[in-house]
């Protein structure tokens, strides 16, 4: 068999997996979601989600500002809860293989064209995992010049005062 045979063979055929392959590489999810605050997670359709690139503060987590402590936790939570009840929830898996052994599924989820983890960090809500991207990072900051949520006085993130 010669190189243009193969070609006319076999090249429409990975062509054709190729094609299959991207397709089922992003499994999208949509409806109403509610909130797991002692596991950190959403929920969507029976699928523990974990917003992708963010780490949620956690519900029993307490912060100092000027006025003493108050409950940035319990704040957080109530700020994503009264956020997915304005609508449905539009969330895009990676892919249905990352959940094989039980864990939450990791997704980007938007609200109305807005991405959840983004307005949690921006808000303050939320901490972006040491290895995300720019525009998350720069968000965070943000939230942390303006004083938002957590970021009202000197909040010091548990990667840096925590043993590691």
């Amino acid at each position: 068999m010669g190189a243009g045979q193969f070609m006319k063979t076999y090249l429409p055929l990975l062509y054709f997996f190729l094609l299959l392959n991207a397709q089922t590489n992003g499994v999208e999810i949509s409806g109403n979601a509610k909130t797991f605050p002692k596991t950190g997670l959403i929920e969507l359709h029976g699928k523990e989600i974990l917003l992708q690139g963010i780490q949620i503060i956690s519900q029993n987590a307490t912060c100092q500002d000027s006025n003493g402590e108050w409950s940035c936790g319990k704040n957080a939570w109530r700020a994503l809860k009264n956020k997915l009840q304005l609508g449905p929830v539009h969330c895009t898996i990676a892919s249905e293989l990352q959940n094989t052994q039980g864990y939450p599924i990791k997704a980007n989820c938007l609200m109305k064209k807005e991405n959840i983890g983004i307005w949690l960090v921006s808000r303050g809500w939320a901490l972006t995992n040491k290895k995300q991207d720019g525009f998350l990072s720069i968000q965070e900051n943000l939230a942390r010049e303006n004083k938002m949520g957590i970021w009202r006085d000197d909040f010091i993130p548990p990667d840096l005062w925590r043993i590691s």
